[in-house]
């Protein structure tokens, strides 16, 4: 493979490295950000020797090479470009500037999420194993921690060391303020104000379970002392008001007097909007939010989870997807459990599925099939966007409302059977690590469900009305 020939045939289908702002890859795919993002050959691009698939999303024209030969490419580009690779986040910023204001408010959410999920996961993974721990084995006649002392321990302190969601605030304010250009550290103060003891708890408070409700009274104003245990949206906007109220103080306060009086008005501030402002907007937003879901999932059962399932990958397409996020976290807070996980898994691996149903639509040894395989193989790990640009939507939306179809299904199946996760964030494969124990042979049968059906129907569609796309033409057999 001539991997400067590649080089310079991509450079030449994207306009020129006058028209390239950034480029830099991840493990599969090159990633450019155009400075006219409609100034790009997609079908010169899509028949370069090595090229799986192309796409452009999130502000990025992306090309599949895949796993090996992406980092020689990107070389070979670097050489006869002389342009200097960027970071994958200056990359992705750059490309956030080219979306719509609506895609830039909702990639907030991702940005503020992404670094603050090991956490999540560590704490999942540790709470997993106490749910082993303790959950009823009928050859054991209970649970390990009800037979041996040594299990009935390990759990105790299993619980205690996996303490991230009750300090979710915390977490969200450090990781908000610093996406918003504040001190994280200024971020963290106010985390720990929101959660700290010398309130009463929220869901106490939500619940009724007080005789009584001490207040502050500021000028003329009564705050009730009520902290925002689980408070995902308080914390988001106060870490913007914040990052505001000191880049402000920053402004007119005298360097002499700076290293004092900035972080004392801007947490005394940030304080007084928490508990006026925005503590009871992003009360308001949550609930409202959470509503949303509870009827759509809860109150109409598995009709509701169809839907919701179903609604999950054209969100991803919009780019209003990263919201969802702060709700997961909420839930695992409030409830423990995350039920919304099985469903974006499910969503996901029917997007897989269906690219693997036009891969046996394609020619054997063919360019399609090689870019539907490629697609297919990072749905398994909770990544659906290539399956979805590069192949599902390429030539018509069949494939891709037969994958939502299917993940409605699969979606439908996991409510029945009760599937839900201990934390969020992982999807398909690494999914399984934080499933719910007793649930976990659902969510396996429920992702099988979601993957084959898309494959079922593309083949039987194609062979009555034919599928735009697939090269075994309409009535033919695999």
């Amino acid at each position: 493979m001539d991997y400067k020939k590649i080089a310079e045939e991509v450079l030449e289908g994207v306009g020129g490295k006058e028209n390239i702002a950034n480029a830099a890859h991840c493990v599969t795919r090159l990633r450019l950000v155009l400075n006219d993002s409609n100034n790009y050959n997609k079908e010169t691009l899509e028949n370069i020797e090595g090229v799986k698939g192309v796409f452009f999303n999130s502000g990025q024209l992306q090309i599949i090479f895949g796993t090996g030969t992406v980092e020689k490419v990107f070389a070979a580009f670097q050489e006869v470009s002389g342009i200097k690779e960027a970071s994958l986040q200056d990359v992705k910023a750059s490309g956030t500037k080219q979306q719509n204001k609506l895609q830039q408010a909702f990639k907030v959410f991702s940005d503020i999420f992404i670094p603050i999920i090991p956490a999540f996961v560590g704490a999942a993974m540790i709470l997993g194993l106490k749910s082993l721990l303790t959950t009823q084995f009928g050859f054991l006649g209970g649970s390990m921690a009800e037979e041996w002392l040594w299990a009935q321990d390990l759990a105790s302190f299993l619980g205690v060391i996996a303490t991230t969601f009750a300090y979710l605030p915390v977490l969200v304010m450090y990781s908000a303020t610093k996406r918003f250009g504040g001190n994280p550290i200024l971020g963290l103060v106010l985390g720990f104000v929101m959660i700290t003891p010398d309130l009463m708890n929220r869901n106490d408070f939500v619940l009724g379970n007080y005789d009584t409700l001490s207040s502050w009274h500021v000028f003329g104003l009564s705050i009730p002392q009520v902290g925002f245990q689980g408070g995902v949206f308080p914390a988001i906007l106060t870490a913007w008001f914040l990052s505001k109220t000191e880049a402000f103080a920053k402004k007119k306060t005298p360097q002499a007097l700076s290293f004092i009086l900035v972080p004392t008005v801007t947490i005394l501030f940030s304080a007084l909007a928490l508990f006026l402002v925005f503590g009871p907007i992003g009360n308001a937003i949550g609930t409202g939010l959470g509503w949303i879901i509870d009827i759509l999932y809860n109150k109409t059962g598995f009709v509701g989870a169809f839907v919701f399932a179903a609604l999950l990958q054209p969100l991803v397409v919009t780019g209003t997807q990263h919201a969802i996020q702060a709700i997961e976290a909420q839930l695992v807070v409030a409830t423990g459990f995350n039920y919304i996980q099985p469903l974006w898994s499910v969503s996901i691996i029917a997007q897989g599925g269906a690219a693997l149903g036009m891969f046996f639509l394609a020619k054997k040894n063919s360019k399609r099939r090689e870019t539907a395989m490629s697609s297919f193989v990072p749905t398994l790990f909770g990544i659906s966007e290539p399956a979805i640009f590069a192949v599902n939507l390429r030539d018509s939306i069949i494939p891709f409302l037969a994958a939502s179809f299917s993940a409605g299904i699969g979606g439908a199946f996991m409510k029945i059977f009760d599937v839900k996760a201990t934390s969020f964030a992982l999807t398909g494969l690494p999914g399984l690590t934080i499933v719910y124990p007793p649930r976990l042979i659902f969510y396996i049968i429920g992702n099988l469900m979601a993957f084959i059906l898309p494959i079922i129907i593309l083949i039987v569609w194609n062979r009555v009305k034919g599928v735009k796309g697939a090269e075994i033409g309409k009535g033919s057999t695999l």
